[in-house]
């Protein structure tokens, strides 16, 4: 079999998955195709959308002849990732969702930020307010000399970044995140995975070594909306966000970060008691089901038998009792992830 040669025709190639976001496609692009750095590739890659995705993504192609669209199947974002991946042509990956939006000045702070410190990653912070966006003020495109701060994490200290849902230097999710293409070339998102897959597929990076540098702006517009609040609780959903945090700790054990082990079993645990109750209250059996399978399982995991009894009787009110619970870690979680972050 011979192997791939990999020849770097442009230094930024975007990624950006497809499905069924008619109504947001054309922003997305918008915001790329906006950008004040221009040496780049932007490959759409539609993945089987039964709206008119498709037909908007072939009438962007027609704008800029820096934009390839490929199509498959609908097989999952992590498919459409891995095709994207392997389609690119720069020195650097940056991977965009559909649905969000990026500051016209991000690639260039991002691409001079990972020049100057030799980064395997460049992350910038993310943005919920689409109204940020969308005012367009005098600023919006600065000078090019633009002042930024930024900040650099190693390989261990990115892990913990990864456990941690922060907008300010989040490692937890791909969007926004320039990372340098040879450092990947091993690595693909897992297809079996329907959420989490960025989080493992970042974590391996970590394992391996690589170091973030971190554009201190929050440039990157993270859309929510009742779609991604609706597939967040599905037992698919579930089940591969369990499987993603059981590996990561599985791994952290297996290298003796033992810190990192108790802070992922913290989020396991918490992650179980919340699921539990979201399939009470939406009266899914089968969610109900599995999630007892899997307070079963942790009951009788090592780490769960020698933690200290304060720590069992605070699962058990989350299974048992989750106002009294809910109440009280409000204020416990924020402490907890601080304390954590060091």
């Amino acid at each position: 079999m011979k192997t791939k040669v990999i020849v770097m025709k442009t230094k930024i190639s975007v990624i950006v998955p497809v499905y069924n976001t008619e109504e947001y496609i054309g922003n997305c692009v918008e915001s790329v195709l906006m950008q004040t750095y221009a040496d780049f590739e932007l490959i759409l890659i539609d993945d089987g959308s039964s709206d008119k995705s498709w037909e908007i993504c072939q009438a962007i192609c027609k704008k800029d002849h820096r934009i390839r669209l490929i199509q498959q199947e609908h097989k999952g974002v992590s498919a459409a990732r891995n095709i994207g991946m392997n389609a690119a042509e720069g020195k650097y990956l940056f991977f965009l969702d559909s649905d969000d939006v990026i500051h016209p000045q991000l690639l260039e702070g991002l691409y001079n930020l990972q020049e100057e410190n030799h980064s395997v990653i460049t992350s910038a912070g993310w943005n919920e307010s689409m109204d940020d966006f969308n005012k367009k003020s005098e600023s919006w495109k600065t000078k090019a000399e633009f002042i930024w701060k930024s900040a650099h994490l190693d390989g261990e200290k990115a892990i913990k970044y990864c456990l941690i849902r922060d907008m300010e230097i989040s490692l937890c999710g791909i969007g926004g995140k320039m990372i340098l293409h040879k450092a990947a070339e091993n690595i693909r998102f897992d297809e079996d995975l329907t959420h989490s897959e960025d989080t493992w597929f970042l974590y391996q990076l970590f394992v391996n070594g690589a170091d973030v540098s971190v554009f201190c702006r929050k440039w990157y517009y993270y859309r929510q909306h009742e779609m991604c609040s609706a597939r967040a609780f599905s037992l698919q959903a579930c089940r591969s966000k369990y499987k993603v945090r059981c590996n990561m700790r599985a791994c952290e054990i297996s290298n003796g970060r033992m810190e990192n082990v108790k802070f992922l079993q913290w989020i396991i645990l918490s992650d179980i008691i919340e699921w539990y109750e979201k399939g009470r209250k939406m009266q899914d059996d089968d969610l109900m089901k599995t999630v007892e399978e899997w307070i079963n399982a942790e009951k009788t995991f090592w780490i769960f038998i020698r933690s200290r009894w304060w720590n069992k009787l605070d699962f058990y009110l989350g299974i048992y009792c989750y106002s009294f619970y809910r109440f009280i870690h409000l204020v416990l979680n924020v402490i907890k992830s601080e304390l954590y972050r060091g």
